[in-house]
């Protein structure tokens, strides 16, 4: 193949990327002061306090548990895997059967077998299936963006489900975990945990909407 497609089928959700931090201020019992270099004390007005700083609810995702689990991401990955391997093996085998049939014109050509109407019928034929194969490169970077456009889609379908199951407001963060390389949060403690019950929600319902398209097919 001309160029060597790889889909990156691994669905990154991007959920919400927070960090929270605690700020605790304390104040001088006396004044504070910074000797300079001639000893003299210069004197600094007292650092206020923050106002009331309500304690922070916080619960993660681990998006490597989600992608393996949400069975939307796996029929999707299931068929853009199908659909790149089905277009891929036709497009090598269109090109292997046009550089064959390329080459032995050539020799026939060269040889002074063929006429000239039979030289221009051949080079004719020979540039429709370069056209074909042309327009499968097409059709594999549309399958690109297609993949791109379900990655969005599973993202939205997951902020959505979450917004929905935080809408009594019980967290103030819920944020993805990942083991891969990048991750922002280094640690999880497992009792933040919520992906079971995300996922959980999710497939229930995209296995809803699943059953109900198939009895729309029928």
């Amino acid at each position: 193949m001309n160029k060597n497609y790889s889909l990156i089928l691994n669905v990154v959700l991007l959920i919400a990327v927070g960090v929270l931090y605690y700020l605790h201020f304390t104040s001088c019992n006396s004044s504070c002061g910074v000797a300079d270099g001639d000893s003299t004390t210069v004197s600094l007005p007292a650092i206020k306090m923050p106002k009331e700083i309500k304690a922070s609810k916080v619960v993660y995702i681990n998006s490597d548990v989600l992608n393996e689990k949400y069975e939307f991401v796996k029929d999707l990955t299931a068929d853009a895997q199908a659909k790149q391997k089905r277009l891929e093996a036709n497009y090598q085998n269109k090109a292997q059967k046009l550089q064959q049939d390329y080459e032995a014109f050539q020799q026939k050509a060269n040889a002074g077998l063929m006429s000239e109407n039979q030289i221009k019928t051949a080079q004719d034929d020979l540039m429709k299936r370069k056209e074909e194969l042309d327009n499968m490169q097409l059709q594999l970077d549309a399958l690109l963006e297609e993949v791109a456009n379900a990655n969005e889609q599973v993202r939205q379908n997951v902020i959505d489900y979450i917004k929905e199951f935080n809408k009594g407001g019980q967290y103030n963060y819920i944020m993805t975990y990942t083991d891969a390389p990048g991750g922002i949060i280094l640690l999880a403690n497992d009792s933040l945990d919520i992906t079971s019950e995300i996922v959980e929600g999710l497939n229930s319902r995209y296995k809803a909407l699943k059953s109900s398209n198939n009895q729309k097919k029928k």
